[in-house]
């Protein structure tokens, strides 16, 4: 996450707890800052973490698997932290989703990086509007089981790019006069 908001949340199971959404996390392996942290600012990264919200002028607990921030009330300064997970997704559901769940102000860039590739699998960035939001977002299960593959018509446009290629840069044959027998022997070219 990069962030200039005082927290937000990846929520990898529904609002309810269960994981019905196609999504969820297997292993949380590692978590920290990339960038400009205080001493007291905290990621949140686990299994079942509970969390106070307010709904309807209510305080209410609830619990997820939760990836997370907080650097404290009001604290807008940029920063940028990382949290090492292995996901399980559903590739026989149409679409997967999480919710991003963000308050205060400022905005907050979720990502999705393979962490062997550098690709970056998702993104998606949100502004705070003092209250608290929680944006589901979806996405095809495909983009995490990228392949690289070529395409049949790219293979046969490079062969095509090569015969052409090879016939333009052939030396032309060069058409030069027959010599004689007597210009061989005096060493005439």
């Amino acid at each position: 996450m990069d962030s200039t908001a005082d927290w937000a949340r990846i929520m990898f199971n529904d609002i309810y707890g269960t994981n019905t959404n196609g999504i969820r996390v297997l292993e949380f392996l590692g978590h920290g800052w990339l960038s400009k942290n205080d001493s007291n600012d905290r990621i949140d990264a686990g299994f079942d973490l509970s969390f106070v919200d307010v709904l309807y002028n209510s305080t209410v607990a609830k619990t997820g698997d939760i990836v997370g921030f907080f650097k404290g009330n009001n604290n807008f300064s940029h920063t940028k932290m990382y949290v090492d997970v292995v996901l399980d997704i559903d590739m026989g559901q149409p679409s997967v989703y999480v919710y991003l769940m963000l308050a205060g102000a400022g905005t907050t860039t979720f990502q999705f990086i393979n962490k062997e590739t550098g690709v970056l699998i998702w993104e998606d960035s949100e502004n705070g509007h003092t209250f608290t939001q929680y944006d589901m977002r979806s996405m095809s299960p495909k983009v995490f089981f990228t392949t690289q593959r070529i395409d049949s018509i790219l293979v046969i446009a490079l062969l095509i790019v090569g015969i052409i290629s090879i016939i333009i840069l052939n030396p032309l044959p060069t058409h030069h006069p027959k010599r004689t027998r007597a210009e061989d022997e005096i060493g005439v070219l």
